[in-house]
């Protein structure tokens, strides 16, 4: 579709327009930034309707000649535009919640395609343009090619940063700009997944300046994050939130990544307090794609990707998405093997101009031989607790022996509906089902420093086989949406309910302890232990339903505008948990159901239009802590904590000097219950007493410092406590395994006399934590560093792209958590092929 064009106004609208939206394009368009600053207001009106019809109103009252595919529009809605606006801003409050943002094509000219969501989008994209575009290639035209496509309209959209345009999956809030939010949240794009050769998510949450790296993927085979402070390993998929692991999800079916630092509560329920990590699926794409990538993931883990998608008819009704991926090979560990197979689909169903149905699928195997896995040390052989902690043992390294092992089948489907039913109503819900079957040998090394003669060791202790055990996770929401004025305030009104449920089924004899390995001097000798044969066993007996959680939200907000600068979000949510523990028998062995009103409430204020300014405050109940089902390690094995109700107060800012750099602040308090595990008997007991305080300062500044330099830096730094205990012992002390201080810088330099190279380069700094709950044992901070090299062409007018990275460059040697080493020095390298 091609829209009307005022020749006698069009420069100097697109000028402003394309300052906005094209980020990382104003390295080839000079001057932009000057004349969107300098472009006056103009008045628009654009009545609420289609979206289609809005922009074609757009261009004739801006002077701006837009095009885009018809596919993308079809169903999308607006709820319309008056006033005087800058074009730039005007056109961002059309596409605002749509998943669209504006590209530049050319002088004079815009086009519409899907929004990048990515914190940093730096490839050349080359997008060619459908006969939906300019007409009927049936009519005769010659400009036409044989399959329909118009010669020499591709268009070239340049690297760009999303920032502004990115679009955030914010619960019932539905889908607004990241500038937009009262919340902290960074988008990490596929683009980055793929500079960084990432294979997990731990490159991801390494680099990310205000989160920290807990467990490596390669202990529990899932992500694994802190954010201000708090562990999770929990997450959303697609705003679709599950209490099982993220187990199964892989970084070749992303597109990208929403790391949402704070409390969660209204917005998804039961959840971490910390933060949360929306997984976004890629999606079907409405033009041709066949991207092949290759390369190895470090040592010899050597990889293949799929990645495809189009429309399965002329119409663009239907359309598709297909990813598959496999690796397999030593990793950078000694004495490892990662294998992993996944296979994910997407489908889009146009079923009528206001309303879009998705599904997708995927399944996952996964399986580790080598595990990593969790360090202990005491005193001495009667295990009391140390007064300090051990030196870090070399990362290369898994200090276990080859027979230990983790293995994961995930198999997932899920669907979603959004349905615009008229000027004022729409309506959107999803369903998401999730399966993880696993099994596996854990070995948790220990370290005497005192075996009785004077003389210290290591054994493999607390060895032991689980049985194969099964989680299935289902999550729904459903959300109506209304929008309406009163006495000229706008609303927009959503009522609706979500939830999700998990059950987990295990055997009768869930493991089998293999004993504790002899003691030995050289912890070398942790690797050549050979398997007891009492792990051998496979009479797991019948299986049962162990346990099972739930969590139901009833949900009102109001996302109020009282003025162009002032706005606010009000809500409240109706969250009840419940979960039950079952004996073999399918008794009720413990259980809990608590009910409680979480509200929110957050005012905006923008006082320039390149500066939104915020203050937060929520509620969220928590689950009480779930102590591991693990008789060999805990001394209170399956038992359930009690819920809790967690706040947040926050306060932060948002500005955008430019349009291709973003900067964030954040002020925050956090309080939330205190649980931690304390060495009794040789065995762990986990408490929950007290209230744990975190609050602290973050500052991100992510995007393009200049036309040839890209940035992502930022950091935190955090007080954190413990308060109101009974624990004397504790007042006062800091929660084990969580550092006050991060920060990080990753920078990516185009080399202007080398077209198409650039060099990357990150240094990650985190601080000093401590093992235990009375801080006697004090792990000191570390500076890991990664360099990389990055390469983008053409060859028969196929984009190829070469990255290159190379991870921990110095191999340090550092504690990531408060029990598991970090990432070794690790090349990883990838060469991408588009067809």
């Amino acid at each position: 579709m091609r829209v009307g064009f005022e020749r006698g106004h069009g420069r100097f609208a697109a000028l402003a327009l394309l300052s906005g939206t094209a980020l990382g394009g104003m390295a080839a368009l000079p001057g932009i930034a000057t004349a969107q600053d300098q472009g006056a207001p103009r008045a628009y009106d654009i009545p609420a309707g289609s979206l289609s019809d809005a922009l074609n109103r757009f261009a004739e009252q801006s002077g701006v000649q837009m095009t885009y595919e018809a596919a993308l529009t079809q169903g999308q809605r607006t709820s319309g535009l008056r006033g005087s606006f800058a074009p730039r801003d005007a056109l961002m409050r059309l596409l605002s919640g749509t998943g669209l943002a504006a590209r530049p094509a050319g002088e004079g000219a815009m086009t519409i395609t899907r929004a990048a969501t990515g914190a940093m989008t730096l490839d050349p994209l080359r997008m060619e343009l459908t006969p939906a575009a300019y007409g009927d290639a049936a009519s005769g035209d010659r400009d036409y090619d044989d399959d329909g496509a118009r010669r020499s309209d591709a268009i070239l959209v340049l690297g760009h940063n999303e920032r502004i345009d990115a679009i955030s999956t914010s619960g019932p809030w539905g889908n607004k700009l990241v500038i937009e939010m009262p919340y902290s949240i960074s988008v990490v794009s596929q683009d980055l997944i793929e500079s960084v050769v990432a294979s997990d998510m731990d490159q991801i949450f390494k680099m990310n300046p205000v989160v920290q790296n807990s467990a490596p993927s390669t202990v529990y085979g899932t992500p694994y994050v802190t954010i201000r402070g708090f562990d999770s390993q929990k997450g959303v998929v697609d705003g679709v939130r599950l209490s099982s692991t993220l187990t199964g999800i892989a970084t070749e079916e992303l597109a990208n990544v929403e790391i949402m630092n704070g409390l969660s509560g209204f917005l998804y329920g039961v959840g971490n307090p910390g933060g949360v990590t929306n997984y976004v699926l890629k999606r079907p794409t409405y033009t041709p794609k066949l991207d092949v990538r290759v390369g190895n993931y470090g040592n010899e883990q050597f990889f293949a990707h799929v990645d495809m998608g189009g429309k399965i008819d002329a119409a663009g009704t239907f359309a598709y998405r297909l990813n598959i991926s496999f690796q397999d090979g030593r990793t950078a560990k000694k004495n490892q093997n990662v294998a992993r197979t996944m296979i994910s689909g997407a489908l889009d169903w146009n079923v009528a101009p206001d309303l879009l149905v998705q599904a997708e699928a995927a399944h996952t195997y996964y399986r580790i031989d080598g595990i990593d896995s969790r360090f202990y040390a005491y005193a001495d052989a009667n295990r009391a607790a140390l007064n300090h902690w051990i030196e870090p043992l070399a990362n290369d390294k898994t200090w276990t022996p080859s027979w230990s092992y983790l293995q994961t089948k995930t198999d997932r489907a899920g669907a979603n509906a959004k349905w615009k039913i008229n000027e004022t109503f729409s309506l959107r819900a999803a369903y998401l089902y999730k399966r993880d079957a696993q099994e596996s040998i854990n070995i948790y090394p220990l370290y005497i420093e005192d075996r009785g003669d004077g003389t210290s060791g290591w054994q493999d202790g607390f060895v032991s086989r689980s049985a194969p055990s099964y989680n299935y996770a289902q999550g729904a929401y459903a959300y109506f949406d209304s929008e309406f004025a009163t006495f000229g305030i706008t609303h927009r009104l959503t009522v609706g309910a979500s939830g999700d449920i998990l059950r987990v089924k295990r055997h009768v004899t869930n493991s089998v302890s293999g004993g504790n390995s002899p003691i030995f001097v050289d912890p070398n000798d942790l690797g050549s232990w050979a398997m007891p044969s009492a792990l051998n066993t496979y009479s797991w007996g019948a299986l049962y339903k162990s346990s099972q959680s739930k969590n139901t939200n009833i949900v009102i907000g109001d996302d109020i505008q009282f003025t162009e600068q002032l706005g606010a979000m009000i809500g409240v949510n109706r969250s009840t948990v419940q979960a039950r523990n079952f004996g073999a028998t399918g008794a009720v062995t413990s259980n809990y159901k608590e009910s409680a009103y979480t509200p929110t409430v957050s005012l905006v204020f923008k006082p320039v239009a390149r500066v939104t300014t915020y203050a937060t405050y929520m509620q969220g109940l928590e689950q009480g802590s779930t102590v591991p089902d693990d008789a060999v390690l805990y001394n209170n094995p399956g038992e359930i904590m009690k819920p809790y109700i967690s706040k947040q107060y926050e306060v932060g800012a948002k500005y955008a000097p430019i349009d291709a750099l973003l900067l964030t602040g954040a002020i925050y308090r956090i309080e939330k219950a205190n649980s931690f595990d304390e060495i009794v008997g040789g065995k762990i007991t986990r408490t929950q007493d007290g209230v744990e305080v975190h609050q602290g300062f973050e500052f991100t500044a992510t995007g393009d410092l200049t036309p040839n330099l890209k940035v992502m830096v930022g950091g935190t730094v955090m007080d954190l406590k413990v308060t109101k205990t009974s624990t004397a012992a504790l007042l006062g002390k800091k929660p084990t395994g969580v550092s006050g201080t991060l920060a990080k810088m990753y920078l990516e330099y185009s080399l202007p006399p080398l077209p198409g190279f650039s060099v990357s380069g990150g240094i990650y700094h985190a601080g000093k934590m401590f093992k235990d709950a009375a801080n006697l044992q004090k792990l000191d901070g570390y500076t890991i560093m990664d360099l990389g090299l990055h390469y983008k062409t053409e060859i028969d007018s196929h984009p190829v792209r070469f990255d290159l990275n190379v991870a921990n460059v110095t191999g340090v040697d550092y504690w990531a958590t408060s029990y598991s080493l970090g990432i070794p020095r690790n090349v990883a390298f990838s060469v991408k092929y588009g067809f």
